[in-house]
């Protein structure tokens, strides 16, 4: 009889266990926010644009964009005139199907007469939801 008491016991305990791992699962389910996950593509697009993934970058521009703009020629669209260093997304606001995201840019300048400076400043950028997927409204 102790022995069957420690089973049930044990089983319990067991049920128990994965009724708390199955809970876990479903809080990590809930949906992203609109304004979350353009942040994070945002932060995404720009940690590949500073490691100069030029290719990886232009995949997070829209469809149409990339569709006239090659993936090999993306990186043409950039000048010399210096290299990102951070980039931070402040905020984004959102609407139904469009985003605008504040980010604080560091750029290290190779002008001549400027070489080695930081310039700071904040940017915007806009994203825009086409087939369900947010992309970056590259001009």
């Amino acid at each position: 009889m102790l022995s069957l008491i420690r089973q049930a016991r044990a089983a319990g305990a067991l049920l128990l266990a994965a009724f708390a791992l199955w809970l876990s699962g479903c809080v990590g389910l809930t949906p992203a926010t609109p304004e979350e996950i353009v942040s994070q593509r945002s932060q995404e697009r720009w940690a590949a644009m500073i490691a100069g993934d030029f290719e990886k970058a232009w995949t997070y521009a829209q469809p149409g964009f990339r569709a006239e703009v090659k993936q090999a020629d993306y990186r043409k669209r950039f000048g010399d005139g210096g290299q990102w260093k951070d980039a931070q997304v402040i905020n984004t606001t959102c609407e139904v199907d469009r985003c605008t995201v504040r980010l604080r840019l560091v750029t290290v300048l190779s002008l001549p007469g400027f070489k080695g400076q930081e310039l700071r400043g904040g940017i915007d950028e806009v994203w825009v939801r086409e087939d369900g997927q947010w992309w970056f409204l590259a001009q």
